[in-house]
């Protein structure tokens, strides 16, 4: 068959979730599920089933977790949902606090939940971005970040490969917002059920394409050339949507073919991937001490167009006439 007129089939784990996820959602919706548990049951029900999916149909095989790997990122899971846990308590308080100071658009709670949670998406995601965007620049937003970036893979489980303070300040930035807007308490978790969703989805090891999806809503595509250990192509900023990166200037997709490698540009300047403690401590080392190890220009030689691919490791998606 003429590799002209075939194309690689596309993410169905992928598209599986958002479909699943949103019937899930209705669902609860109609019956009057509490929203704590029915944004239990959804965060469950995406690891399972993205679980499955990189299991039986891996991208590349290289990125399959070890068991060491699964009991770090266990470690760094079980840190991460504390951070959660204390950052709800700190926006409902900063929002109790500013709420008074501030004239909430009342009218954005009447709005219907179809338009009120893509719109509480987007706007979380408008706060997140410009965050992560300066994580990237360096300094100590990019000592509490670098942890995220050190594993030599992108896939499921070192999503929660982050430092919990990390986890805090994305928490702050995505949701106070949302309640200083005035959004309903329903809008605001379900539009945080899909960004978790979207964030676990974006990093899962599992094959296929999306499209022309992947100029809407994040993707594996897109967030893969995130990871790239060649700094220059670690861009698309968004996880969620790539709205952001769009306007702003940092939306990578066409140009650029998937990073033959992922991870840090100078691993050898941080802490092991296996030191908790040093990981740890690591925003709080001194500026002088870190200062080597926050981004900067690769010295590969590569530019984003030049980057090259591997053709023996990357599972080739099957295709279809």
């Amino acid at each position: 068959m003429n590799a002209q007129h075939t194309r690689p089939r596309w993410n169905g784990a992928h598209l599986g979730l958002l479909a699943g996820l949103s019937a899930w959602l209705v669902t609860a919706h109609l019956a009057g599920w509490p929203l704590g548990l029915a944004a239990l049951i959804a965060t469950a029900g995406t690891l399972a089933w993205l679980a499955g999916a990189e299991w039986l149909w891996p991208h590349r095989d290289e990125w399959v977790p070890s068991r060491a790997d699964l009991r770090r990122d266990g470690a760094w899971f079980l840190a991460a949902a504390v951070a959660d846990s204390g950052a709800k308590w700190l926006v409902r308080g900063a929002a109790l606090w500013l709420g008074p100071w501030l004239a909430a658009p009342v009218f954005v709670q009447d709005w219907p939940l179809w338009l009120a949670v893509p719109l509480a998406l987007v706007v979380g995601e408008f706060g997140a971005y410009w965050l992560h965007r300066g994580e990237h620049a360096g300094g100590w937003l990019w000592r509490v970040h670098a942890l995220h970036h050190a594993p030599a893979a992108v896939n499921l489980t070192n999503n929660v490969t982050i430092h919990p303070v990390n986890v805090l300040i994305v928490d702050v930035v995505r949701v106070l917002p949302l309640l200083l807007l005035g959004f309903s308490a329903e809008a605001v978790v379900y539009a945080g059920v899909y960004a978790q969703a979207q964030s676990f989805a974006t990093h899962a090891n599992t094959p296929g394409t999306m499209g022309w999806l992947n100029y809407v809503i994040g993707t594996a595509e897109l967030h893969r050339r995130h990871h790239s250990a060649v700094v220059a192509e670690a861009l698309n900023f968004g996880t969620a949507v790539p709205l952001w990166d769009q306007l702003f200037g940092t939306f990578r997709f066409r140009r650029t073919g998937e990073p033959r490698l992922v991870g840090l540009s100078q691993p050898a300047e941080y802490p092991s991937l296996g030191d908790l403690k040093g990981w740890w401590l690591y925003p709080w080392r001194r500026a002088r001490t870190a200062a080597s190890s926050a981004p900067a220009p690769d010295n590969r030689g590569f530019t984003p167009e030049e980057i090259p691919c591997s053709s023996t490791s990357i599972r080739t998606p099957a295709t279809r006439s």
